[in-house]
């Protein structure tokens, strides 16, 4: 009998253990279901030059149904050199402490802040924008943060082409700006890929933002045929312009005609020069006949 008692005691006693664990549980999830948290849509974005991005981030809980932001707290930094990049306080924006670097050029979605969006846009990209940033959100409810990485690329502008003839063969050259450096190849007729005759030199402004792309071929002879590819990969544009030149007639003309027409002209102005003379040569005689 005892031994009965004894049982049903520690079962009972375990009971009680697993239900207070079980409510251990509940409230620590509960906690964390309810913890503030602020996090970022995307890690890490691309900006194109000259166009605007939109720094995501999120927190929550949000204010709910009614908002006051009177204890929202909200501030962008860049993680490199801590400049501030937006700040919101007070229930208004705060650009006094604003980097100059960013003045007049971002902006939150206020309507949106009370939904917890503290997402930022940031017009007019450049170069000295890509880096790391920092969004940190205070409210009456806690205080956290989340990172995220910009790139800077530009497109890559419509290469010019010129073609340069002489004696040892035919130039071909195409010249662009845009950034970061590219991938640059030539292709046969065949889709072969070119790697002899070829120079390729890429330049780069810090003050622009852009790279100086100059890149040749150099055909020992003519006709030719081949296509010249260009790719950007930080932006996924893909270039490629294809060039066909014969040679044949207009080589004969740079090499043989051209001089040939350079010389007559050159005989007929000296004829016409010789010409001029002797006939004024001779009006001269004639008055001085006439006077004597």
């Amino acid at each position: 009998m005892h031994a009965v008692r004894h049982h049903r005691g520690k079962i009972r006693k375990d009971a009680l253990l697993h239900s207070t664990f079980l409510i251990i549980i509940i409230i620590i999830l509960c906690s964390y279901a309810d913890a503030f948290s602020v996090m970022v849509p995307a890690r890490r974005l691309t900006a194109a030059r000259g166009h605007s991005v939109v720094l995501g981030c999120n927190f929550s809980p949000d204010f709910g149904a009614n908002p006051n932001l009177s204890s929202l707290v909200l501030t962008w930094q860049r993680q490199e050199d801590s400049h501030v990049v937006h700040s919101f306080y007070y229930e208004r924006d705060q650009l006094e402490t604003q980097s100059s670097a960013y003045r007049n050029r971002t902006a939150l979605f206020v309507t949106e802040l009370s939904k917890g969006n503290a997402s930022v846009r940031i017009e007019k990209v450049g170069i000295n924008d890509a880096g790391r940033y920092l969004c940190t959100v205070s409210t009456n409810l806690g205080t956290d943060k989340a990172e995220l990485q910009l790139d800077y690329g530009a497109f890559y502008t419509e290469p010019r082409l010129t073609i340069s003839v002489n004696s040892s063969g035919a130039l071909v050259q195409y010249e662009t700006e845009g950034y970061p450096a590219p991938v640059v190849m030539w292709k046969g007729e065949d889709g072969e890929n070119l790697t002899d005759h070829i120079q390729t030199s890429v330049q780069s402004n810090e003050e622009t933002g852009l790279c100086y792309v100059k890149s040749s071929y150099t055909a020992p002879n003519t006709p030719l045929s081949l296509t010249f590819i260009l790719e950007n990969h930080l932006l996924h544009q893909y270039l490629q312009r294809p060039v066909s030149y014969t040679g044949g007639q207009n080589s004969c003309f740079n090499q043989v005609i051209v001089p040939v027409v350079v010389s007559f002209l050159f005989l007929v102005t000296a004829a016409m020069l010789i010409g001029y003379m002797i006939a004024r040569r001779d009006k001269l005689k004639d008055c001085f006949f006439k006077k004597g």
